[in-house]
């Protein structure tokens, strides 16, 4: 009870922030709170070593992404992961504790994409720097479920650069 209490309010703590400061610190606002998703995300790592989390492949970086992200952020995530070989995987949610907050006190904005793609960005390159994150869909900016893409850097500077 006590976890989901905290992790309920880990959950809405950045809709809070936004709704609080962004009037205030204006264009800003994004930019200072993009370099903190990031920070969060790179703690990823140390949670991944504390407790010997498989980080050496796709498949296992999507896995302790899941462990990082439940024990950050609380048990509300739901998914499902396609591994589609040794260096790519595909992560897809279904429910999301973030986007559960805002529709429980606000109307849905794409507000939390940004904050999410920083935290996955950072979070997955912190658990194996060989690897990174691409989101393909996003319930945030109206899609039914996120999709992401796990692979190795150099493949995913190679589709980016097509």
């Amino acid at each position: 009870m006590k976890w989901q209490i905290a992790s309920k309010l880990a959950s809405t703590l950045p809709l809070f922030y936004d709704l609080a400061f962004r009037k205030e610190i204006g264009e800003r606002y994004d930019e200072i709170e993009r370099d903190i998703w990031i920070e969060i995300g790179r703690q990823a790592r140390a949670l991944a070593v504390s407790y010997q989390l498989p980080v050496g492949n796709a498949e296992q970086i999507a896995d302790t992404l899941q462990v990082v992200s439940t024990v950050f952020f609380g048990p509300e995530f739901r998914g499902e992961k396609l591994v589609v070989n040794r260096d790519r995987t595909t992560v897809m949610k279904t429910r999301c504790p973030f986007l559960l907050r805002e529709l429980e006190i606000c109307q849905p904005t794409d507000l939390f994409f940004q904050k999410c793609m920083a935290f996955s960005i950072s979070a997955v390159e912190s658990i194996n720097p060989d690897y990174t994150l691409r989101f393909v869909r996003s319930m945030c900016t109206g899609d039914k479920t996120c999709e992401a893409k796990i692979l190795l850097k150099k493949v995913a500077e190679k589709e980016d650069g097509l």
